[in-house]
């Protein structure tokens, strides 16, 4: 039975991350891992019981009439990543997913594949930021820290292990924090703030944006639907060098593509809007770190079917992960 919660305690967490996203602060969410098998020796799950009971509940608080779309999902699993990671879940505690079934990369988006997800321990705890200008650099390192005490900072090799064994071996409860569209500001404040606090950062760059000379990326933000802060200059350059990206490889971060031109996965339909949005980040990015960048995300948060242009475009470019609003996908 899923747990008591107080009227409304869903919808204040809700609204509480939408103000976060209003205000382009980090945004916590909670995500399904796909594409990931049974582990061999079952294991006892305690936390990811408690996690999966608030889902049901705050699902039914919040959708009463039992919503099964994407929109739904997002606004129940945002509402609890908000209740469990800005409240109450706090480390040290015991934590050893186990997994009921196997896990298909390709399976859709459902409430019973989530909850199947969630109890299993097939998912990921995201913080998600865009956006980190100088004036957000103390409350960064704050909250980055404290995050740091209570969870395990997912590196691309605790994910790999993961999806090859069906079972995480971090002591602590994993959390991956995501940095997306490639902002000058994220490489000055969010790397820097991430290495006074330990952690693991995940970059997720426009490389368009990047290309752009400086005093006109102001525009091309605004033309792709790339969001800016005051703190954001015309004129001036916003996005990171590919120096920047190199050295952040170098620091131990994880530089990846978000596509060219922050693009949407429906508009990749010809061969030289694959070649733009998918091979040719993929080719720069590797180009420059020396490394194999592993996974990428499109503009909203598309996830993987399997039937789509785009969807085969990304595995055959070497991609192994997807994000997305809902989920990661290991791409098979």
């Amino acid at each position: 039975m899923p747990a008591p919660t107080t009227h409304g305690h869903a919808r204040l967490a809700l609204e509480a991350s939408r103000k976060l996203v209003a205000q382009r602060k980090g945004v916590p969410m909670v995500v399904s891992l796909r594409g990931v098998p049974e582990p061999a020796t079952p294991v006892t799950r305690t936390a990811d019981a408690r996690l999966a009971d608030l889902f049901e509940t705050f699902h039914q608080d919040l959708h009463p009439g039992g919503a099964d779309d994407e929109a739904a999902l997002v606004e129940t699993l945002q509402a609890v990543a908000y209740d469990r990671l800005l409240g109450g879940e706090k480390g040290p505690h015991a934590f050893s997913p186990g997994a009921a079934t196997a896990s298909p990369g390709s399976a859709g988006i459902s409430y019973a594949a989530t909850l199947d997800d969630l109890r299993a321990g097939r998912f990921l705890r995201v913080m998600n930021y865009h956006n980190t200008p100088p004036s957000m650099r103390a409350e960064l390192v704050a909250e980055l820290s404290a995050l740091a005490e209570d969870y395990a900072l997912v590196t691309p090799g605790d994910l790999d292990r993961f999806t090859r064994t069906g079972a995480w071996h971090l002591e602590r409860p994993g959390l991956l924090v995501a940095f997306y569209e490639g902002y000058r500001d994220n490489y000055d404040v969010a790397a820097a703030a991430c290495d006074e606090s330990g952690v693991t950062g995940w970059f997720f760059v426009c490389t368009a944006f990047m290309d752009t000379p400086g005093d006109q990326q102001y525009d091309f933000a605004l033309d792709h639907r790339i969001k800016l802060v005051d703190e954001n200059p015309r004129g001036e350059r916003i996005a990171m060098t590919w120096d920047e990206v190199a050295e952040l490889h170098r620091r131990g971060h994880v530089v990846t593509p978000h596509t060219a031109s922050h693009e949407l996965a429906e508009r990749i339909v010809t061969a030289d809007d694959i070649h733009r949005e998918v091979v040719e980040p993929k080719r720069l990015v590797d180009a420059v770190t020396g490394g194999d960048a592993s996974c990428t995300a499109w503009l909203a948060g598309t996830h993987f079917t399997g039937g789509t242009t785009a969807d085969r475009a990304l595995v055959d470019a070497g991609y192994r992960y997807l994000f997305s609003n809902t989920m990661v996908q290991r791409l098979q």
